[in-house]
């Protein structure tokens, strides 16, 4: 599976990309490069606008300018994925919640069938109630020898 920025893009429903002027040209493989990557290499290096990075020493995290095209990318990485996870957690909301009007209406569907079993089990045992009453009535009238 391809984890371009583009085809990240494409698998979000509400994307709108926007990538600075100067990345328009340029290859979508090295649009996700990073700053520092892109400076080395000599035909790219008038592009930059951005200085190259500042490692920070606290928790492994360096220091990305706001101005600068890393900055962006990330940022547009970033809302893509916000995107796709809040698209993600939609669609797995409304499928619970058609699994919630499934399940209702099969629990409507055994109340009914509950009920109607109740009434059969009603009726079984009247006539059963009165089996024991028409054979005591028939020993007592001597029927039966």
């Amino acid at each position: 599976m391809c984890n371009t920025l583009q085809y990240q893009a494409s698998q979000c429903t509400q994307t709108a990309m926007h990538l600075p002027p100067q990345m328009e040209g340029v290859h979508p493989a090295l649009r996700v490069l990073k700053v520092r990557d892109l400076h080395s290499i000599g035909s790219l290096s008038g592009m930059m606008s951005a200085p190259p990075l500042k490692e920070q020493s606290h928790k492994g995290k360096k220091s990305v300018s706001k101005d600068s095209l890393e900055y962006r990318l990330r940022r547009e990485r970033n809302n893509i994925a916000v995107r796709k996870s809040r698209d993600k957690a939609k669609r797995r909301n409304l499928e619970t919640q058609q699994r919630a009007l499934e399940f209702m209406a099969e629990n409507e569907k055994l109340r009914n069938r509950i009920q109607q079993l109740t009434q059969e089990l009603e009726a079984l045992r009247g006539v059963f109630r009165q089996i024991p009453e028409a054979a005591a009535l028939a020993k007592s009238s001597g029927a039966c020898s």
